[in-house]
């Protein structure tokens, strides 16, 4: 898929911030971050005032990627953890209609689903130090627009990543140099984490 001059630039431009932002991160691992399932309300505060814990989406789950948690407030929701079991992308998506209760609206087909988006480490990734890999890519559901090899490095397509996390599982690296940022911490529109937006 071709790609726009604009989307192109500023893509590399994202590349570079999030490598500038790594550079001044800790080297603590990371604390676990859960997945919503395909087609949960935005805001979260919707999802979670509609969501009753129920095992329906769970059961209609072919991979069964969803499982329950427990949130700090003692909440049982679904969730994914992308690193041991993505969500497959089921043609049909299979849990969202599952829902009766509203809190997963299924999303028009696979591509339009919206878990998160990939964002990838520059100071783990093994591209960035020379090493040849493409495993992240060779995963990806939809190659050349979610996630594309350029300069023999992985550029994530933030207008088509679908947040899936089969590039996470796949990574060799651990912790994993490419991991889904979940789609309640982004910012609306513009799909990056809400930390990084000033007000966001």
């Amino acid at each position: 898929m071709n790609r726009s001059r604009r989307e192109f630039f500023t893509s590399w431009f994202n590349a570079a911030k999030e490598a500038a932002a790594a550079s001044r991160a800790t080297t603590e691992k990371p604390p676990r971050t859960f997945l919503r399932p395909p087609g949960a309300l935005l805001p979260d505060e919707d999802f979670l005032e509609k969501c009753t814990g129920c095992n329906d989406c769970l059961a209609a789950c072919p991979p069964n990627a969803i499982f329950k948690i427990e949130d700090s407030g003692g909440r049982i929701l679904p969730a994914i953890e992308a690193s041991s079991q993505p969500c497959l992308m089921c043609t049909d998506i299979p849990c969202a209609p599952a829902c009766t209760e509203g809190a997963l609206i299924t999303p028009p087909s696979p591509e339009k689903i919206r878990i998160g988006i990939a964002r990838v480490n520059p100071l783990t990734c093994v591209t960035f130090k020379g090493e040849i890999c493409d495993l992240c890519f060779q995963a990806c559901p939809y190659p050349h627009a979610a996630l594309m090899m350029i300069g023999g490095r992985p550029l994530v397509g933030s207008g088509a990543c679908t947040g899936c996390g089969l590039c996470e599982q796949v990574c060799p690296v651990r912790p994993r140099a490419i991991a889904v940022i979940p789609e309640r911490h982004l910012v609306p529109g513009l799909r990056v984490p809400k930390g990084e937006v000033p007000g966001g």
